[in-house]
């Protein structure tokens, strides 16, 4: 993975989550900023497919995880899939034809 610096301002609130996670992980803030974008980004992916907005392909590569760590964090979250019924009986017909 590419590192990118960016210049971020944080209100006093975050800085106290931050400094916690540090403490609590035994880590510096700057691994703790990290370690807590990853898990909003995780959050936000698992919203976003939970709304039927994103693909589970879309949702692994946007929280920066595997397919099948993604698979496991929507199953922690009761997430189930949002494949609609319209979607299975095309993929179940395509199936058919290869057969």
């Amino acid at each position: 993975m590419v590192s990118v610096s960016k210049t971020v301002r944080f209100p006093e609130e975050l800085i106290r989550v931050i400094e916690h996670r540090a403490r609590q992980e035994k880590v510096d803030e700057s691994t703790a900023i990290k370690q807590l974008l990853g898990l909003g980004a995780e959050g936000y992916a698992i919203e976003l497919f939970r709304r039927g907005e994103i693909t589970l392909n879309e949702a692994a590569r946007l929280a920066g995880v595997t397919l099948r760590q993604m698979i496991d964090s929507l199953q922690r979250h009761g997430v189930k899939g949002n494949v609609r019924l319209d979607q299975q009986r095309r993929a179940l017909e395509f199936v058919g034809e290869l057969g």
